[in-house]
């Protein structure tokens, strides 16, 4: 049997509540017509407010980055999140929203207060919107290093509230931030945008892949052809220099000199896919969807082995949000290859349900195959959760949920 989290709701109480009267909690899942759909939304939910209640502090508009909460420098731990982290905070909240009008309305509150707080990490500059890596204790007055894939994420989530609130400021927002990425690509003969703007050291994966995607998204958005031409120009970039031609999986980067570090990460090629789904939507071009097929499978292939005691094949990969990422891509590419991928959404539907099996303290392993670490007798211990992997554990939930609902036929 699952371990499914009941939501956790205050009753609305009727205006004859003086007399001893009350109504019903209402459900914001009542439209929701998959039964399987629920279930994966309210763990999604529930989830998402573990991770408000464990590491979001309101006030202050600030996110912890780990669990247990280092408050001083004893442990040499920073108790601070980065803007990478913080972000996926802002998606889980916004893939909540996208499951029904009941849990938007549920999830608003949080949701908006977490985009006000990417302004803790705005860059205090004058030439482009930006964000830096990390926070500032006051709004726009962020220094440091500005990563042009950390904006990238940023961009997406404005793009994303945009879509969910329909407020241009969101839209504006994201396409100021946008800009700054553009300005990232390397004009010379390697191209390609750089990874950080202060070392501009290598190209990787990690901001020209989701950028890709971003850009076509910003077309749909805007109308404006700019960002199709753009899109198409960093897909066909990555594409042809980061692709491993043996299995259609992306390497990480390659450095100015040309050198490749193969390293593989599973967002990597989920970005690539989804851009390329996305790209064959826009232009109808087979090219982008066959390439898509192809990424997707080679990423099954990588990432997802048989492993003695498991039914199913187990996924290599211990990053929920790196995960998602490629989970999100395959959700998006069923629509279009329903059989094929329906093999690779059901075995990473497992693994998710597994780990759920390992509940701790409201949260779940960021290592889905092995779990939480054991004390002495056994038990799970979390010693150190990172809030990325924790509200990416949500997000994933979410996107089972939304696929449940919404695309599988």
């Amino acid at each position: 049997m699952k371990k499914i989290l009941s939501v956790l709701m205050a009753p609305l109480f009727c205006a004859a509540c003086f007399a001893g009267c009350s109504s019903e909690p209402e459900d914001p899942l009542a439209s929701l017509k998959s039964e399987q759909a629920r279930i994966y939304a309210e763990r999604s939910i529930s989830l998402n407010e573990a991770v408000k209640e464990k590491y979001w502090q309101n006030d202050a508009l600030f996110m912890y980055h780990y669990y247990p909460n280092f408050t001083t420098d004893a442990t040499g731990d920073m108790s601070t999140a980065f803007a990478w982290p913080y972000t996926e905070n802002v998606a889980a909240s916004w893939r909540i929203a996208t499951l029904s009008d009941g849990a938007k309305g549920q999830v608003s509150d949080y949701y908006k207060a977490l985009l006000d707080g990417f302004e803790y990490y705005r860059a205090f500059r004058n030439d482009y919107q930006v964000y830096c890596a990390s926070r500032s204790t006051e709004i726009g007055m962020a220094a440091g290093d500005t990563y042009y894939d950390d904006n990238v994420w940023i961009s997406r989530e404005f793009l994303n509230a945009y879509e969910i609130f329909g407020d241009e400021e969101y839209l504006k927002s994201s396409e100021g931030v946008a800009k700054f990425i553009w300005s990232g690509w390397a004009n010379d003969e390697l191209g390609g945008i750089y990874w950080c703007e202060q070392k501009k050291n290598s190209r990787n994966a990690c901001s020209n892949a989701p950028a890709a995607l971003l850009f076509a998204r910003l077309y749909e958005a805007t109308g404006n052809e700019e960002w199709l031409d753009r899109a198409k120009q960093v897909y066909q970039w990555t594409y042809d220099t980061l692709r491993d031609p043996s299995d259609n999986v992306y390497w990480d980067n390659i450095s100015n000199e040309g050198n490749i570090q193969t390293w593989k990460f599973t967002y990597n090629t989920g970005s690539m896919i989804a851009a390329g789904v996305k790209l064959y939507e826009i232009t109808k071009e087979q090219a982008y969807l066959d390439q898509a097929k192809a990424s997707a499978a080679g990423a099954y292939g990588y990432w997802f082995k048989d492993k003695e005691g498991f039914d199913y094949k187990t996924i290599d990969s211990v990053n929920p949000w790196f995960n998602v990422l490629l989970f999100d891509a395959w959700v998006e590419l069923y629509k279009y290859d329903p059989e094929t991928t329906l093999v690779y959404i059901e075995a990473y539907e497992a693994n998710l349900n597994h780990a759920y099996d390992m509940l701790h303290d409201g949260l779940m392993p960021s290592d889905w195959v092995n779990g939480w670490a054991k004390d002495e007798s056994g038990n799970p211990v979390i010693e150190k959760a990172n809030v990325l992997d924790m509200a990416a554990n949500s997000e994933n939930f979410g996107t089972l949920a939304y696929f449940y609902e919404y695309v599988k036929e």
